[in-house]
Formats: structure tokens, C-alpha cells, sequence
């Protein structure tokens, strides 16, 4: 109600007063959120009486503030058209931005703040003593707005997460799970990001930084969560989370005109308040050796990560410089082992210890060298070194509760300790003896380890061509080819065989590959007036001795853009890109221990063939000044992408054939209006008015699949994909000073 008056009385204001309506904000820098400092150098404003100022009023300003009001009006899904925002209706206060400089350049302090007091706020500020430091702040709020349709039937967070003992004794009995839809209770799921960041930098000397920051962001809410008890007893719950990420680094840097010496601490904290989910079994009340009342599992672990690291160059003659960098990091996970199973009914296996005791040591290095011995040559090399060492001890796990239903015996006898290592060189060499043409060749070589994966090692060939010419001041172009081929080797397929897969599998990150890809741009500017760009590129990895698993995956993208600026102040501009990309796999239907054995038959083989489109159209435009002091800017962008999965089976398959699956596809539009008019030096006024339609289809998340939160063999929440159509405008008052 408060919010309601305030837009009246706003609304009132801005007819009876000079008002001002939504002017571009100015942005924020993404790293320090501080105004850029061209925005801070802004020329005064002309003062009372004197000839009205002619900047355009698109231009951000370094003193200046908007409140205004917002209406909007969405048919369809409101949760999705402000998935990362909040555009409600209401008072809207943004785009406030302050600024005050000393008269000899001495000190300087900046200060923004946006959408005060709604769910995607924003602050930032900044402060320097020139030469001597510099402290930059940031708050920053982000929400995930899931769904306004959601419904359950479990009680709120926090875990555990229960039902009704009266409902679920009638579904142990037979009623099935259509007892949860009378009790069931609609809602919104929502969470949301506080992100608080500080910077410092301090010049005690000439040659010598200090660095200091600190960011910590706090993540709560509610977001869906599978839960299942097995394929005949699916569940979906709002998982409660609550979870907060302390990030503080510290670092020393000295330099000098032809040396630069860095020293640095990085340490990262994560603590998860909600790393248990206990909820209730919708089709049993009490525990059984067939089936659990309860379900647990762990969620993400409290850890945390300490890193030094320490970096540096050297300038040498022939124009040469070496530049180099270490770290060493260990990384740590200590959370108590969770039991096997919470079903009471069956033997409880004793652990192999009562924490994680998880380790892992982190090294990184990189070495990189730079030359122009001569003016028509550049050559460069650089060597990279990133090994992760698994160091947890080997927890010996023979046997586990499967599905909290019976005691199985592990194929694996525990986990793998994961790890591996990762050496890259790279060399390339550039000539630009044919100006402004510039040829460069390279080459780069990829050796990998890996600790229990199907191949010991993989070793990659690549060789890179490419031509550009940037001199001329009517055209510039770009051409880059690159060939490469990925090799492994000590490949165990006993791996594959222990946990049950095809031993003809091969995981596509690390199976035999080659790639070909190819891509280009050119950019023409015949005059003053016009800027035209085409780029293009494709694609091809072939994994030819992959039986199962991927087999190749293409791209084809093409990009066409014109600008023209007249000086008359007229200002247009169209784009136009095109994506594909493509998959194609092979797997098998069978079952082991068959006679005859399905395993070993070819025509137990299925394929499936992956397409996906995406067209994007833009255009715009910026018309010259109307009547001096009004000034609008309209924009419209069109996409839509479109998927598609072809099954096949060979002919004389006793695969039943598959039936096929509809096409996916997401449409959005975009059309922007932006309309300002200078009413004083200090007042303008603006109408800001967005229309975005959005259609989608997903055969997994439509409604017309998920219709119920009843499911043939699952209890869900509803959270499907819906489409919207938004209008939504602002008005408001924006004042400078």
C-alpha cells in the first residue's frame, strides 16, 4: 500500500513540476563497480538562466538520480520475463549516480546506487587519493525467479522436508498419489544472490602496489530439486538452501620500467548451512526391507581453498620479454561421512572413517616469451603446467545400501581417487612483411594425464593458420584455420566392463579426435557514413574410433551487420547472425546375462541425431532531435532457436522402433522504445516502454506434460516452461546537477 501511494503522489508530481522520466544509467564498471572516469570528468551544468544544454540526453551524466513509476502488464508467465530482475509495478528510485572531484586533481570519490529497495538493487562507490589509494565497494543483489506456479505438498524449508502422515498412510495402502492434491499449496520458488565486494589498492611508492579484497556472497532460497526413491517412486522438492562464499586475496607488486615482481594470497571459504535433505517417501509412512518413509542425501560440503602465487616479467634486448607465473594451492573438505542408508529396517554398514579427510593440492604454472627481433617478425612461445593431486585417503567401501532397499556389493570397491594433469606449449610466428597483411603459423601440443579414466594419457596436435590485415582504413579482415588430432593412450576397458558400460565406449573428452575448423571476418567502411561486417565460420570434430558414445559434432555460424551515422544525427543499424550445430551418437539396448547375449548384438544399436538452429535479428535506430530538446531511440530483436533428435534403429532390429520426439524451440522478441525530452539544464523527462513475447516448447517441461503434480509414477512441483507476452513501461523524473 505504501508503494501504491508513493506511485500516486510521484505520478502527480511529475505533472504539476518539471519532470523527468528513465535515462540511460550509467554503467557501472563489471569488476569494481565504480563510474568510468570519462562520466566523472563531465562538464558542469549551464546554471539557472543560461542557454539550455545541448549534450545528448542519452549520454550518462556523473551527478544525477530517476524516480519515477513502473507498470507492467504480462500475460502468461511473470516468474520467466524477470528470471534475473525484478520489474514489478511500484515507486521505482535508480540510476542515481554522484560524483565530487578535488579542483587539483587530488582526490576523487564516485558513488552509484539502482533499483533502491526492490529485489535487484545495486550500490557501488569509490574513493582515490591519486597516487596513493584507492578503495572501490559493491552490493549486489541477483534473483532467480523460478516459477509462480509451483505446488507441494511437503512442508516449507528447512529440511526435513515431511508430509502429512494421514495422506501418506493412505498411499502406503493403495490410494495412490492423488491423497497429496487436496493438500497441496501453491507458491512461489525464488532465491536470490548478496554479493558484497571491497577493493584496495594502495601506492605507498612509485613502484610498489599493495592489494587487499574481499567479497562475500550469501545465496538463499529455493530452487527445484530431484529427489528420487527410484524410476516408480520419483519426487521433485524445493531443495532449501542457504550458503555463504568468503573470498579474500592480498598481493604485492613492484615494477619498474623493464622488471614487474607479484606476490599474492588467495584464500576461499564455502559453507553450506543446508548440507543435509531429509524428506518424506510419498508412498510409504513407515520403513520397510522393500522400500524407505524417508529419504537423505548429502549436498554440497562445507570446504575451503588457500592458493600463493607468485608472477613476473623481464624486458631484454631485441625487444623480448619473459613473462612467468606460479601458484600452489590446497584444497580441503572435512564434513562428516553420511550412514549408508536412514532406513531403519535394514543393517547399518559401518563407514570407512567418520569424515571426508578429502585433500588436494593444486599446482599451476605458466611461462611465456614474447620477441620482435625484426621489424617484419614477431615470435612467441609459452609453456602451461596445471596439476591437480588427488591427496584424500582410499576409503575401502565393499558393499552399500542401494536405493535404501538392500545391501549391495560395490563393482568399484569404493570411489576413485579422481586426478590429473594437464602440459601445454605453444608456439607460434608472425610476418608482416607484405603490410597490412599480417601471416602468422602456429602450433601447440597437449599432453594429459588422467587418474582413472579409460585412458591413461591423450596427446593432441594442433596447428593454427591465419591471415589479417588491419592497416588499411576501409577494410580489415581476419582468416584463421586450425587442424588438430587428439591421440590416447594405456586405454583399460576393464574400467568400462566393472561399472556395467559397453567396453567399445569412449567418453568424447577424452576419446580419439580430429577437428577442423575454419573461421573469417571482414569489416568494410566505404565513407564516413557506413560500416558493414560479415564473419563466418564451420566446424567439424570426427571421432572415428568412438563405437559407442559421440561420434562427430559440426558448427556453422554466419553474421551480417551494417551502421550508418549521418551527420544530421540519424543513426541506424541491422544485424543478422545464424548458428547450427550438430551431434550425432551410438549406444545399445541390452542387458547382460541374455541368451543369446544382447551385448554383442549389432543390431541392439540405436543412433540419435542432434540438430540445433538459431536465428538472431536486431535492428535499431537513432533518430535526429525533435524540436530541439526530444530525443527517442527504438530497437527490435527477433530469435529463435529450434532443436531436433532423430532416433534410428538398423534394419531387422528386435528394438521395438522408437517413437520420435517433437521438435524444441524458444521465440523472443524484443522491442524497446525510449523517448526523452529536456525540460530545464536540471529536468527531463522520458517514457521507456518494452513489448516481449516469448513462446517456448520443451517435451519435458510443457504444460500440457506436466499438467498435474501427480505424474503416472512421480510427485512433482509443477515447474514448467510457460510462455509470456509483456508490456511493460516507465515514467519518471530524472534531475542533474
Amino acid at each position: 500500500m505504501r508503494r501504491q501511494l508513493l506511485l500516486h503522489l510521484t505520478c502527480c508530481a511529475m505533472f504539476v513540476a518539471p519532470a523527468a522520466a528513465r535515462a540511460q544509467t550509467v554503467a557501472l564498471s563489471a569488476s569494481e563497480g565504480v563510474l568510468p572516469a570519462a562520466v566523472a570528468q563531465a562538464p558542469a551544468q549551464a546554471p539557472v538562466g543560461a542557454a539550455l544544454d545541448t549534450r545528448n540526453l542519452f549520454e550518462p551524466r556523473a551527478n544525477q538520480l530517476q524516480i519515477g513509476g513502473r507498470f507492467s502488464s504480462i500475460d502468461g508467465d511473470p516468474a520467466r520475463f524477470q528470471r534475473y530482475q525484478d520489474v514489478r509495478d511500484g515507486v521505482l528510485f535508480t540510476d542515481a549516480r554522484f560524483a565530487r572531484d578535488a579542483t587539483d586533481g587530488s582526490w576523487l570519490f564516485h558513488a552509484g546506487a539502482d533499483n533502491l529497495g526492490w529485489r535487484d538493487q545495486r550500490y557501488a562507490a569509490e574513493y582515490q587519493r591519486t597516487g596513493k589509494f584507492v578503495v572501490t565497494g559493491l552490493w549486489d543483489q541477483i534473483p532467480q525467479f523460478y516459477s509462480v506456479d509451483t505446488k507441494t505438498p511437503f512442508t516449507p524449508a528447512p529440511s526435513p522436508l515431511q508430509l502429512d502422515d494421514t495422506a501418506q498412510l493412505q498411499a502406503q495402502n493403495g490410494g495412490g498419489l492423488n491423497v497429496y492434491l487436496p493438500i497441496a499449496t501453491q507458491f512461489d520458488l525464488i532465491e536470490r544472490r548478496d554479493i558484497g565486494h571491497v577493493n584496495f589498492v594502495s601506492t605507498p611508492k612509485p613502484s610498489l602496489d599493495l592489494t587487499a579484497s574481499f567479497t562475500s556472497q550469501r545465496h538463499v532460497g529455493e530452487l527445484p530439486w530431484g529427489a528420487s526413491f527410484g524410476f516408480n517412486n520419483d519426487v521433485e522438492v524445493a531443495l532449501p538452501y542457504d550458503s555463504r562464499t568468503n573470498d579474500f586475496n592480498l598481493g604485492a607488486e613492484w615494477n619498474n620500467t623493464r622488471q614487474m615482481f607479484r606476490v599474492g594470497y588467495a584464500g576461499s571459504w564455502f559453507n553450506n548451512q543446508d548440507d543435509t535433505l531429509v524428506w518424506d517417501s510419498p508412498l510409504r509412512l513407515t520403513d520397510s526391507t522393500s522400500a524407505p518413509g524417508r529419504g537423505r542425501t548429502a549436498l554440497w560440503p562445507s570446504n575451503s581453498a588457500q592458493t600463493v602465487s607468485a608472477a613476473g616479467y623481464s624486458k631484454f634486448a631485441h625487444r623480448t620479454q619473459l613473462t612467468g607465473f606460479v601458484s600452489f594451492g590446497s584444497w580441503n573438505n572435512d564434513e562428516p561421512l553420511q550412514p549408508f542408508t536412514i532406513n531403519a529396517t535394514l543393517p547399518q554398514l559401518a563407514l570407512p572413517r567418520t569424515t571426508t579427510d578429502a585433500t588436494a593440492h593444486v599446482f599451476s604454472t605458466n611461462l611465456n616469451l614474447v620477441s620482435r627481433p625484426l621489424d617484419e617478425w614477431r615470435f612467441s612461445a609459452r609453456v602451461r603446467r596445471y596439476d591437480y593431486s588427488n591427496e584424500t585417503p582410499q576409503a575401502v567401501i565393499p558393499q552399500f545400501i542401494n536405493y535404501d532397499t538392500s545391501v549391495t556389493t560395490s563393482s568399484t570397491g569404493g570411489p576413485e581417487l579422481y586426478a590429473h594433469n594437464r602440459t601445454t606449449f605453444d608456439a607460434d610466428a608472425t610476418w608482416t612483411g607484405l603490410q597490412p597483411l599480417a601471416l602468422s603459423v602456429g602450433y601447440s601440443r597437449n599432453n594429459t594425464g588422467h587418474d582413472f579414466r579409460i585412458f591413461d594419457n591423450t596427446g593432441e596436435n594442433t596447428l593454427r593458420l591465419t591471415a589479417d590485415a588491419v592497416g588499411t582504413q576501409w577494410l580489415t579482415f581476419r582468416a584463421d584455420y586450425e587442424l588438430s588430432d587428439r591421440s590416447g593412450s594405456g586405454l583399460n576397458e576393464d574400467l568400462l566392463v566393472e561399472i556395467g558400460e559397453q567396453p567399445a565406449l569412449r567418453h568424447y573428452d577424452v576419446a580419439d579426435r580430429t577437428r577442423n575448423k575454419f573461421n573469417g571476418q571482414i569489416d568494410i567502411v566505404p565513407n564516413d557514413l557506413w560500416t558493414f561486417s560479415v564473419s563466418g565460420g564451420v566446424g567439424k570434430d570426427d571421432y572415428d574410433d568412438s563405437y559407442f558414445g559421440l561420434q562427430e559434432s559440426t558448427f556453422r555460424v554466419f553474421s551480417l551487420g551494417a551502421d550508418l551515422r549521418r551527420p544530421d544525427g540519424w543513426g541506424a543499424g541491422a544485424s543478422y547472425n545464424y548458428e547450427r550445430y550438430s551431434g550425432f551418437q551410438q549406444s545399445r539396448n541390452a542387458s547382460p546375462g541374455q541368451t543369446p547375449p544382447q551385448e554383442t548384438d549389432p543390431l541392439r544399436n540405436w543412433t540419435v541425431d542432434s540438430k540445433e538452429t538459431v536465428n538472431y535479428f536486431s535492428i535499431y535506430a537513432t533518430p535526429p532531435r525533435f524540436r530541439k530538446n526530444t530525443e527517442a531511440r527504438v530497437s527490435y530483436d527477433f530469435s529463435y532457436a529450434e532443436g531436433s533428435y532423430l532416433y534410428a534403429i538398423p534394419p531387422g532390429s528386435p528394438i521395438t522402433p522408437p517413437n520420435q520426439l517433437p521438435n524444441v524451440y524458444n521465440k523472443l522478441q524484443q522491442l524497446h522504445v525510449d523517448v526523452r525530452h529536456r525540460l530545464t539544464n536540471q529536468w527531463a523527462a522520458t517514457f521507456s516502454y518494452l513489448y516481449e513475447p516469448f513462446r517456448v516448447y520443451d517435451f519435458a517441461f510443457d504444460q500440457t506434460v506436466v499438467n498435474s503434480i501427480v505424474q503416472p509414477s512421480s510427485l512433482v512441483l509443477g515447474y514448467v516452461y510457460r510462455p509470456y507476452t509483456a508490456n511493460s513501461f516507465v515514467l519518471g523524473a530524472r534531475y542533474y546537477w
